[in-house]
């Protein structure tokens, strides 16, 4: 049987930092935190705080929650919206 790794168990996978988070949702920080608001997601306290004591953290099923949110997709699209404005005003002049 082979060893248990370090962070592949336990609170190591139930917990994520904010930026782990944010990686895996593929937004910005603003657009993280206002999705967290909308709908209600609150850093966690982890009884073992395996990143570091200085680090916020979500737990993980909540992170998953937020992947398959319409609002997620929606914020997608705005923000892809307002880039080819952006581009569309920069090719004008």
């Amino acid at each position: 049987r082979a060893p248990k790794k370090k962070g592949k168990a336990g609170h190591a996978v139930q917990f994520l930092t904010r930026q782990q988070s944010i990686k895996k949702l593929q937004v910005s920080l603003a657009d993280f935190r206002r999705l967290c608001i909308l709908k209600g997601v609150y850093p966690r306290d982890p009884s073992k705080k395996v990143k570091g004591k200085d680090k916020t953290y979500y737990a993980l099923k909540d992170i998953q929650f937020l992947l398959h949110e319409p609002v997620l997709e929606k914020l997608r699209e705005i923000k892809a919206h307002n880039k080819k404005i952006t581009r569309a005003k920069g090719r004008q002049d």
